[in-house]
């Protein structure tokens, strides 16, 4: 009666919190949480090992019976299936060859490592041997299975450390919780983390997460304070702030995290000390109050001083660091150039050209650096014939680079020959000889691929056989290039003496034409004007209607005397 009385209350209080999820295959599912653990029966066949990896998937393992009231739970979560669920696995594994009868547990381990229980109940006494495990009945008696056998379900034990409080809504607010498991409603008591809190007339979907300390609390994605009438914000500290608007507030001495809720303590270099005689807050060297009155900021001493370092500064908190250029080194405060010449390390063949900062190798005449290796130096000709590069004692032993052949010359001596690279087909279309190489090229409106052939450019559409080739500019360094000067200087010199004829020419025609004008000043034939040549001996104007009289003084003394008739 006693026991009957027990089961019963028990099962009014786990029915409050039992879920029944709804899973894709439509397999029957559910689970109840007890404590700081949730309970999850799987009305799935599977393997033992199958069975074990899938609730190691959930974050748990399968279920440990060490009490009878865990056996209650497996009584109340295969009580609801009527004869549909017969058998389930629970996290019971034979470690031995054989059972032993005299122990609890017969020999078996929990899945946790455990071998210590408060509860068994085995089926029959009987010893038997094999690649063991256990199930459950309906009847919640155990008994050994053969662990590569199917039996019509399992249980899930999935452990909790902590989980969050239920949250706590103004009038008017309503919540609907989401717990990782699938189970969902309001009333939810456990909530463990990834529960997810969806609150519709607030706009607010909260989720359960440990804060890094082991402490759930509600949190959201988003930043900043959500309404301050629901958890404080989410602020650590103080909310400020409405539904309209919300916002976190930090105390002395700590700012605001990256989530705009939570507060972290400042670095004791950026905390103030206050002075007890003044009521105001003292920051430590190389620090100055902030302008909230409260915290000490970094002083950036290499912006605030000019040329404070020689070369390199580099502001750290409350102080600086001075360093030098690559190539420098620091020497009493100062950078100095080092000297790589002098480095039994740095190895140039030829010889060695230090400056600020570096250094670099350089080569004797008919030499350059060689780009591969910028220690090393390489035979150079940048014409098409050049001398061969022979040794002093041994003449016939004579090379040339790249690009060239070694040849005689009229006299017999050793040269090195440009070799015409296009003459021997290595481009595949258009070729331009340079001396010791070559290009490739293509006519407009097509491109050059990586062997050398020329293809249509893209919406191009001509053929390469219709095309003109562009014009091929004569090579740098080509034997008859001086001549180019001396051209150009004979076509400057004609056009300047074509422009001083010109000038000339039209000088003369300018003050010819200049000279007709004058002689035509002393005689217009359309107006009878003439000149009369008189002693100047004075004249009077005809007011009775008589001839009037302009005179000019000429250079002998006369009077010129334009006569105008009347």
């Amino acid at each position: 009666m006693m026991r009957r009385l027990l089961q019963t209350v028990l099962w009014v209080l786990l029915s409050a919190q039992l879920g029944i999820l709804s899973l894709a295959d439509q397999n029957l599912t559910n689970f109840t949480c007890i404590g700081q653990s949730c309970y999850l029966g799987v009305w799935n066949s599977k393997r033992y090992k199958k069975a074990e990896r899938q609730c190691t998937e959930l974050g748990g393992n399968l279920m440990a019976v060490r009490s009878s009231v865990e056996a209650e739970v497996i009584e109340m979560l295969m009580g609801k299936l009527g004869d549909k669920v017969a058998s389930v696995w629970i996290g019971l594994e034979l470690r031995g060859q054989c059972t032993d009868i005299s122990l609890p547990l017969r020999g078996f381990q929990w899945v946790t490592g455990e071998s210590n229980t408060n509860y068994s109940n085995w089926k029959s006494n009987e010893r038997k041997c094999g690649n063991l495990c256990v199930v459950v009945h309906k009847d919640l008696s155990w008994e050994e299975a053969v662990c590569d056998s199917k039996t019509d379900g399992y249980l899930c034990e999935i452990p909790y450390s902590a989980s969050c409080q239920p949250i706590y809504f103004p009038q008017g607010l309503d919540v609907t919780y989401e717990t990782p498991l699938g189970m969902a409603g309001p009333g939810i008591t456990f909530l463990p983390p990834g529960t997810k809190a969806v609150i519709p007339s607030a706009h607010l979907s909260l989720v359960c997460e440990d804060q890094g300390d082991g402490e759930m609390k509600w949190t959201s994605e988003d930043y900043g304070a959500w309404n301050c009438m629901i958890e404080n914000g989410g602020c650590s500290f103080i909310c400020n702030g409405d539904t309209e608007g919300s916002r976190c507030e930090c105390g002395p001495n700590t700012n605001l995290s990256d989530d705009g809720r939570s507060c972290m303590p400042l670095p004791s270099s950026l905390q103030c000390i206050p002075d007890q005689s003044t009521g105001t807050c003292v920051c430590a060297e190389g620090f100055a109050l902030a302008e909230d009155g409260m915290t000490c900021q970094d002083i950036d001493d290499c912006s605030l001083i000019p040329d404070l370092c020689d070369q390199v500064c580099t502001n750290t908190d409350g102080s600086f660091m001075c360093t030098c250029l690559p190539g420098f080194v620091m020497v009493d405060g100062l950078c100095e150039d080092i000297n790589e010449c002098d480095i039994p390390t740095t190895i140039c063949e030829y010889d060695c050209e230090n400056f600020p900062g570096g250094f670099s190798c350089v080569c004797g005449e008919g030499y350059i650096i060689d780009e591969k290796n910028p220690s090393r130096c390489k035979q150079f000709c940048n014409t098409t014939t050049c001398p061969a590069f022979c040794n002093d004692n041994f003449v016939d032993q004579c090379n040339c680079p790249d690009g060239y052949v070694l040849d005689t010359d009229e006299e017999l001596k050793f040269v090195c020959r440009d070799i015409d690279e296009c003459e021997n087909g290595f481009c595949k279309d258009l070729c331009h000889n340079l001396p010791g190489s070559y290009a490739c090229y293509c006519p407009e409106g097509f491109i050059l691929e990586k062997d050398n052939s020329c293809t249509p450019a893209e919406g191009s559409g001509e053929d390469l056989t219709t095309s003109i080739p562009p014009f091929k500019p004569t090579p740098p360094g080509d034997d008859n290039s001086f001549q180019q000067p001396i051209m150009a200087f004979g076509i400057c010199v004609g056009i300047l003496s074509i422009l001083i004829v010109l000038i000339a020419l039209i000088c003369c025609l300018v003050r010819k034409h200049h000279m007709d004008q004058v002689a035509l000043d002393y005689k217009n034939p359309e107006k009878d004007v003439v000149l009369q040549q008189v002693a100047n001996d004075g004249y009077k104007d005809n007011e009775n209607g008589q001839d009037a009289h302009t005179d000019a003084k000429s250079d002998n003394g006369l009077l010129n005397r334009m006569v105008i008739p009347r």
